[in-house]
């Protein structure tokens, strides 16, 4: 009799552990979920962070208007066969765009790459609107790129590396975007940006070009200057040097005149006190003009006196 209980209960065991999982199921921490009985959704189990994001995003929603939220995880019953439930993944997921060359207001190339952080806070509405990858894929290239881009298209191209005035853009935009996203998909946008800038080929072949330009342009300024200053210099230094020698001459010929009347005072001096040496310095000073000449005077001139020491 024993035995039998003992199998009895262990077939009722068997039997509740097999067809529990049709009547609870589980939501994660990390996940959201939607409960649909007959076709028809009913329940939402949201996280307990957005019940006022969501409540905000629920307003005027009449398609479900009937739904109840619950902000609490954990195990929750179900009518076997009859309740569907669907969960989804409530951890940021991140989009990233593709590539795109635009045009600055100052009518510069960038090829720009956008991202986006973003969660699913409403599943229901999530789950009416979106419900696959592919379609989350899409909608954010449709809703949260376009309204990127426009607004890099009206910076200019020096904007786009102010980190601060990049940031102030970016918040505006993405509160922007969650008044759409949250009503219409469900899903709210938690950080977005710039997720790259840079020149397109072309523009860096050009831009290459250009510095080569500017460089050379420079170098001829610089040599234009050097060149310049190296003639200025020369001119002043030559200026200097005239000018050094002129003065240094002058003086000279100062010293030099100075020197000549101390020596004619001197030999003045010396001929006034004797007179017969004065005569013999004369004859001497004219024996050198008649060198090599002839002349003819009278035997009583004076000059021949001289001549002839008497």
């Amino acid at each position: 009799m024993k035995n039998r209980t003992k199998i009895t209960a262990g077939i009722i065991l068997v039997v509740v552990f097999i067809i529990m999982p049709n009547f609870v199921y589980t939501v994660e921490p990390d996940q959201v979920a939607t409960v649909k009985r007959l076709g028809v959704i009913e329940k939402a189990i949201i996280k307990p962070e957005t019940e006022a994001a969501v409540s905000a995003s629920m307003k005027d929603n009449q398609a479900l208007k009937d739904v109840t939220f619950i902000s609490r995880r954990g195990l929750f019953f179900k009518v076997p066969f009859i309740d569907q439930v669907s969960t989804y993944d409530a951890k940021y997921l991140t989009y990233i765009s593709l590539l795109e060359t635009i045009n600055t207001s100052d009518r510069r190339k960038l090829d720009i790459q956008m991202y986006a952080q973003y969660r699913i806070i409403n599943p229901a509405i999530y789950q009416i609107t979106v419900a696959t990858e592919s379609n989350r894929k899409q909608l954010m290239d449709s809703n949260v790129y376009p309204v990127v881009i426009q607004s890099a298209n009206k910076l200019k191209f020096e904007e786009f590396f102010n980190a601060e005035m990049m940031q102030t853009m970016m918040d505006e935009k993405r509160e922007l975007l969650n008044k759409t996203l949250e009503k219409e998909y469900g899903i709210e946008v938690i950080d977005i940006g710039i997720y790259r800038k840079n020149f397109p080929q072309s523009t860096i072949a050009s831009i290459e070009e250009k510095m080569i330009k500017e460089i050379q342009k420079e170098s001829e300024k610089l040599r234009a200057e050097g060149d310049a200053f190296y003639t200025t210099s020369t001119a002043a230094t030559n200026r200097e040097q005239k000018e050094i020698i002129a003065k240094a001459t002058e003086e000279s010929a100062i010293i030099r005149a100075e020197a000549e009347r101390q020596a004619l005072e001197i030999y003045r001096a010396t001929m006034s006190k004797d007179v017969e040496f004065y005569k013999f310095i004369q004859r001497m000073n004219a024996y050198k003009q008649l060198k090599d000449t002839t002349i003819f005077v009278d035997k009583n001139n004076s000059f021949l006196k001289d001549l002839q020491g008497y």
